[in-house]
């Protein structure tokens, strides 16, 4: 009994921890943000374009692979780690290879 006790308490904290995260995406459409996957490409940074259902599309800045830039990612919340969007003041740096390579003469 108590088994299908906790069964039923995990899917409601699931299912709130979805719905607080799908909510905060779509309140912050426009915003820039900074998310951290498990699986390729890892690293995103852009800004949040729409979130439908519980896809996120993130119009990509930067990513750790520069071929991966300048396009729209759709991720699946459930996917997403980590995740900062930013406030007023709280900014999100700019993060550029070509900028670190630039300033410390890497060879390309």
């Amino acid at each position: 009994m108590s088994s299908k006790f906790n069964d039923i308490k995990c899917r409601d904290i699931n299912f709130i921890r979805e719905s607080v995260v799908e909510e905060t995406f779509k309140k912050s459409i426009g915003k820039k943000v900074l998310i951290l996957t498990q699986e390729f490409p890892f690293l995103v940074i852009g800004k949040i374009k729409n979130v439908e259902g519980d896809y996120v599309f993130v119009d990509v800045e930067t990513t750790h692979i520069d071929p991966l830039e300048n396009r729209v990612f759709r991720i699946h919340l459930d996917r997403v780690e980590v995740f900062y969007i930013e406030k007023p003041g709280k900014l999100i740096p700019k993060i550029s290879h070509r900028d670190y390579c630039t300033s410390k003469g890497c060879d390309e």
